[in-house]
């Protein structure tokens, strides 16, 4: 019998049998060892990679969060956007200098320089003064002299010519100021001329200061009211004799400026009207509506009697006006500590005057010599 014949033994390489029984399979192990590495380095660059990504795209978001209007059709996002709103707020400046109120501090414009004696001077030069309007004509005011240096892409040194008005007539007679001031006689008497007299005054001076009065006179007021007193005392003593009824008012109230279209002003007899003529309001509707839609018209209120056209000259004096046209028949008196004080802010700021008279200088020829008045010869008719 023979022995029996076993497959062969296949080599185990744990145990150590067969071949590899006492020797090490080095380049195995190496092989092995490698591509352990090579899987470890993969994941860490993996990681790092999904980790500087993830930061990045983070980063990216917040830097350039899209706007809505990505999100919208092509038409709309093309439309052009709209201007700054400092554009905007500039273009809602613009007016009708008729309509110019108080010249807004806020005119948010370069600061006047020092050495200019009317407001709203610019400090860039030659230039125009931000509150002066150019006439319907296109005039613009006087002339000066003036030096300066400046610096930027180089230095130098130049003179030139200011821009005032210059060679402007009003009524015939020339006037160089760039503001003016107006007073009108507005009583029953006057009221056929303002018409014509207002036409040339916004034709030439559309942005002209304008104040109305009853009457023409410049007095103390405590002097007025006293002469005014006792006349109106002995009125009422003569109707007690004659035994009728006084009619009329027994005080005067004291005069004040006060906007055109005030509910004061529109009180006033001038423009209300009485029983002896209509009133401004109701005989020059167009006209009148003009003027109370102006920001710069004023009314000085109260009684003729009251010689109050003191209290013009001080608001022309405030509104730094340059020169005084000065409208009237001149029947009222012109004289006293007012009329002397009038004369004094006329002096003192340099402002031309200019008397328009429909019936001479009356009782005001003192003291329009006083301070050098210029006299309108042109006749207005009715």
């Amino acid at each position: 019998m023979s022995a029996p014949v076993y497959p062969p033994v296949k080599p185990n390489r744990r145990d150590g049998s067969g071949q590899f029984a006492g020797k090490t399979d080095w380049k195995a192990f190496f092989k092995k060892t490698i591509v352990i590495v090579f899987l470890f380095s993969l994941a860490v660059h993996v990681l790092l990679l999904i980790g500087f990504g993830g930061v990045t795209l983070f980063k990216g978001r917040i830097g350039g969060v899209p706007f809505s209007a990505e999100s919208l059709p092509s038409e709309t996002a093309q439309t052009p956007p709209a201007p700054p709103e400092e554009e905007m707020v500039q273009e809602e400046k613009s007016a009708d200098p008729n309509l110019m109120d108080e010249a807004p501090a806020a005119e948010e414009s370069a600061p006047p320089l020092e050495m200019m004696t009317v407001p709203g001077g610019a400090s860039w030069a030659p230039a125009i003064p931000k509150d002066m309007k150019t006439s319907l004509t296109g005039s613009v005011g006087g002339t000066g002299t003036g030096t300066g240096t400046g610096t930027g892409t180089g230095t130098g040194t130049g003179t030139g010519k200011g821009t005032g008005r210059s060679g402007m007539k009003l009524f015939g007679v020339e006037v160089q100021a760039k503001k003016l001031g107006v007073l009108v006689d507005i009583s029953g008497s006057m009221q056929s001329y303002i018409p014509a007299v207002m036409e040339e005054i916004f034709k030439k001076f559309p942005d002209a200061d304008v104040v109305f009065m009853n009457g023409c006179g410049l007095e103390d007021w405590n002097t007025a009211l006293k002469n005014w007193t006792e006349i109106n005392e002995q009125q009422q003593k003569t109707a007690k004799e004659n035994k009728t009824k006084f009619i009329g008012p027994k005080s005067m109230p004291k005069p004040q400026v006060v906007k055109f279209n005030s509910a004061e002003a529109s009180d006033s007899p001038t423009i209300r009207g009485t029983i002896n003529y209509g009133g401004f309001r109701k005989d020059y509707p167009d006209l009148y509506d003009k003027l109370a839609r102006r920001g710069n018209t004023w009314m000085v209120t109260s009684f003729a009697d009251s010689h109050a056209a003191g209290l013009a000259f001080d608001q022309f004096a405030r509104r730094k006006v340059e020169a005084i046209y000065w409208f009237a028949d001149f029947g009222d008196p012109v004289v006293g500590p007012a009329a002397e004080e009038a004369a004094k802010l006329v002096l003192d700021n340099k402002m031309e005057v200019i008397i328009h008279s429909t019936r001479g200088l009356g009782k005001a020829g003192d003291w329009i010599k006083q301070v050098n008045g210029k006299i309108v010869q042109t006749k207005l008719e009715k």
